[in-house]
């Protein structure tokens, strides 16, 4: 018996450390309680939408809950581990914010979905936006999926949410959802009925543009969103064309086709310009990757073997991609580091 009371106890204690192990973790705080506004000190280990849970101890344990009607303010003290994550981000670190706001992520994630409107913007919800934006900036698309789910639970205000529903946008191109992610851009577009100029050479149709009130930071995930979902679906199109036999009778469908994706990549192309251009400096993982999708798709393009033009500006732009990340340039583009040679030289 002895010895199945001890098997039992330390089970028990196991289980109990296991638990301990994955409480979130308390954050200080002082309240202002009720009719008198009375400040309660203690330790936050979690909430809901109608209750805060508050301890004595700075381990979090023997927590108690209090009505969050009965709270007047929060006022928190930030974790020493959240300003090392807030100082990685201003740093433009991201590559190890990733990893320290995935952490807070989910030590604060006892808090982060409390809909009650003192709940609002606190870091367990916080956490979860920044993780994907470090996510994003540094193109680990894949790895937002599963906390795209979260960030549209916690408590976040008016401020978040336009970036909050851009990361649908990247959660399609992880998915290579081509269509939605293309259906997805046309809501941030002036619709082309309502542009002056559209088929009178005034506008050109690979000119269409947003909607006002979009800021520079949003506008340039929209047009590298949008030139990747028009880039990918002209790839579409063009295998269709390769697989149409050539012939008398179908030169007229052919001819359709090609057009349609000549304009389509004059689209997208545009696009990865204004993305890398509007935004620079803010955003440099996409500028950078805007310039490389405008690398590739250059080099696609039917005229480019015969256009001097432009194939010293796709040698500018390898060469400014290489000087300002000689890593992360790909290989398969060293032949658009080689100076092209002007067919009309010596003539």
């Amino acid at each position: 018996m002895k010895i199945e009371y001890k098997s039992v106890f330390i089970g028990t204690l196991i289980l109990s450390l296991l638990s301990s192990s994955v409480m979130a973790k308390p954050i200080a705080a002082t309240l202002t309680i009720g009719k008198n506004k009375q400040d309660f000190p203690g330790y936050v280990t979690k909430a809901d939408d109608n209750n805060i849970y508050i301890s004595q101890f700075e381990n979090g344990v023997n927590a108690a809950g209090y009505s969050l009607a009965s709270v007047s303010e929060i006022s928190w003290r930030e974790p020493d581990d959240w300003k090392a994550a807030m100082d990685l981000w201003n740093s433009n670190n991201f590559k190890e914010g990733s990893v320290a706001f995935q952490k807070a992520m989910e030590d604060y994630r006892g808090i982060a979905n409390s809909k009650h409107p003192i709940m609002k913007d606190n870091i367990g919800a916080q956490a979860v936006f920044y993780y994907m934006e470090c996510l994003r900036r540094t193109g680990q698309f894949n790895s937002m999926m599963e906390p795209y789910v979260r960030v549209q639970k916690v408590n976040l205000g008016s401020k978040w949410q336009d970036q909050i529903r851009l990361f649908q946008g990247w959660a399609h191109l992880a998915g290579k959802k081509w269509n939605p992610l293309r259906l997805m851009m046309e809501a941030y577009e002036i619709k082309e009925d309502d542009i002056q100029g559209v088929g009178d050479y005034t506008i050109a149709p690979n000119e269409l543009p947003l909607k006002n009130g979009i800021n520079v930071h949003h506008m340039a995930q929209i047009f590298f969103l949008r030139a990747k979902s028009t880039d990918e679906l002209a790839n579409g199109l063009d295998e269709e064309l390769q697989s149409i036999e050539i012939s008398d009778e179908t030169m007229e469908e052919r001819n359709e086709l090609a057009g349609k994706i000549g304009v389509m990549r004059s689209q997208a192309l545009t696009d990865y310009n204004r993305s890398t251009t509007i935004n620079y400096g803010q955003d440099r993982g996409l500028a950078l990757r805007s310039m490389m999708s405008s690398l590739y798709l250059i080099k696609k393009l039917p005229s480019f073997s015969e256009n001097f033009t432009m194939q010293k500006e796709a040698h500018g732009m390898a060469k400014l991609l290489s000087g300002l990340s000689p890593t992360v340039f790909p290989s398969d583009l060293n032949d658009l580091l080689e100076e092209p040679v002007d067919p009309n030289q010596g003539k």
